[in-house]
């Protein structure tokens, strides 16, 4: 605990040198001076994991001790943090698993305190890793860092609220240290949640512009296409009669027999090899004309 304990100092430590900035212009993008966020979510899961660390080591803590004797019993009792006559049922809830001489080991407060600090490290790494992908993963990544903020802001909504760890919840007995301690946690969950908040927005903000409106839609829209293409239609050929290939090749033979009629009878040789028409046969007309007596 006192690791886990060491690391979130450090974390903060490591925060401060954007405080200034973060404080005037929050939100995305980050300023220049602000630590890598991927390293602030790797330092917040770490000390995630140390904080699991210490709370299984409290929950087991009384099971490879030998029994309290009285002396020492009333000494610890003394340290208890004046739950009264809840520790016995605190403990049993917590999972202790001993029952008094658990309780008597690590106060059930304690227990709450690392289930509080996992819980909040959870959410902030998640809030960075949000970051880390809308900042240094460009627009295709602006969807996964509007999800890990969604969660981080899941996770400190339920904190606030109460949540499954019980510990930002505001109880009935206790003293004054106490309230005192889940005060100040209580003002760190709200601030946190409200800059995750802004990080949401932000992220959100540039998710959504990055679909187009409905103008440039319509504008991009391409014509449209047939399923099959469109032939020309071409007229069928007749098996017969006018247009088909016996009545285009015998009208053919017609015009050329008579075009080569026309070209005998309108010039001959000079020997003149068939007999002249007489004129007056040319011009007669009428019946039994040229037969005179």
């Amino acid at each position: 605990m006192a690791l886990a304990d060491a690391q979130n100092l450090a974390i903060r430590k490591l925060l401060t040198r954007a405080a200034y900035e973060s404080t005037v212009t929050p939100g995305p993008p980050l300023p220049k001076s602000h630590p890598s966020p991927a390293l602030a979510s790797k330092l917040h899961l770490e000390c995630a994991a140390l904080y699991t660390s210490a709370r299984a080591l409290a929950k087991t803590a009384g099971a490879s001790r030998p029994a309290l004797s009285p002396t020492s019993s009333s000494a610890k009792s003394k340290f208890k943090l004046g739950l009264g006559g809840s520790n016995k049922d605190g403990s049993s809830a917590e999972g202790g698993g001993g029952g008094r001489d658990d309780a008597d080991e690590v106060v059930p407060e304690l227990r709450r305190y690392l289930s509080d600090e996992i819980a909040v490290h959870n959410a902030l790494a998640h809030k960075w890793l949000g970051v880390d992908a809308g900042e240094n993963g460009g627009p295709q990544q602006t969807g996964t860092a509007v999800g890990f903020l969604t969660w981080s802001k899941k996770e400190l909504e339920d904190l606030k609220n109460g949540g499954s760890a019980g510990g930002m919840a505001v109880g009935t007995m206790g003293t004054e240290r106490e309230k005192e301690m889940r005060e100040a946690r209580k003002a760190r969950v709200l601030g946190d949640l409200e800059s995750v908040n802004v990080f949401f927005k932000g992220y959100k903000r540039m998710n959504d512009s990055i679909v187009p409106p409905q103008s440039d839609l319509q504008a991009s829209i391409p014509a449209g296409r047939m399923a099959i293409a469109i032939r020309a239609y071409t007229k069928p050929v007749p098996a017969f009669g006018p247009g088909s290939a016996d009545y285009v090749q015998k009208m053919a033979e017609e015009l050329e027999s008579l075009g080569v009629g026309g070209e005998g009878g309108g010039g001959g040789d000079s020997s003149g090899t068939s007999p002249a028409v007489p004129p007056h046969k040319a011009e007669a007309s009428y019946a039994g004309a040229g037969s005179y007596y």
